[in-house]
């Protein structure tokens, strides 16, 4: 089951009755597929929904798998289309990709340990995968370019203290994800050399997924 909490003081002011009817409906159908593929998601899901300007500026949605049991969506207000249009067009992308997170455990608070930079490189790659090749979406951070293995080479080398808004979101060089456009390089190659998909690799240890892929720790 997945439950929907506005986080809004006034979620009326942001999140009207016919808003928060299309978030609560899309949450329980993508639930209800997702967990068909992942069955060893909680058994209870918390949706947290807020206003923000976090977001990513082609969608106008944002967020992330908070804690194993706690998935946080950030909406913009402040756009023309409305926080209704987004969520019809981003939500279920949105939770195929963070879903596959908890099941796998790789959330912001509550997790195991981040021990190497490249564990989120990983996690996230594998994650975009799943959400295009199961959820149907062509997401932006999951194109990668033909220098990718380059940059593969580049994020093993980092401390796991490296900044994290620089390598995963927009670097100083002006390339704009490279973690997860590299992870997602790496989830490709993994799941082409084991003919396993992305659900079905969602436990697999970073190290096994690097060897599939043709890299070493």
């Amino acid at each position: 089951m997945i439950v929907c909490m506005f986080l809004d003081t006034d979620d009326q002011r942001y999140f009207s009755a016919e808003a928060r009817r299309v978030i609560r409906g899309l949450a329980d159908s993508t639930e209800a597929e997702v967990r068909a593929l992942l069955p060893g998601l909680p058994e209870e899901i918390e949706l947290a929904v807020q206003s923000g300007d976090q977001v990513i500026p082609e969608t106008g949605a944002g967020g992330m798998a908070f804690s194993p049991l706690r998935v946080v969506l950030v909406l913009d207000p402040s756009r023309p289309e409305g926080v209704a249009s987004i969520a019809r067009t981003q939500l279920r992308q949105f939770l195929f990709h963070e879903l596959h997170h908890l099941a796998r455990g790789w959330v912001v608070s509550g997790g195991p340990p981040r021990e190497r930079f490249i564990d989120g490189v990983v996690a996230e790659g594998i994650a975009t995968a799943f959400e295009r090749d199961f959820g149907g979406g062509r997401p932006l951070w999951g194109e990668y370019p033909a220098e990718a293995r380059e940059w593969v080479l580049e994020l093993l080398e980092l401390a796991p203290t490296a900044p994290y808004v620089h390598w995963m979101i927009q670097h100083p060089d002006g390339r704009r994800w490279i973690g997860y456009r590299a992870g997602t390089y790496i989830a490709d190659g993994a799941i082409a050399a084991s003919g396993r998909s992305a659900a079905e690799l969602v436990q697999t240890p970073v190290r096994d997924l690097l060897t599939l892929a043709g890299f070493e720790m």
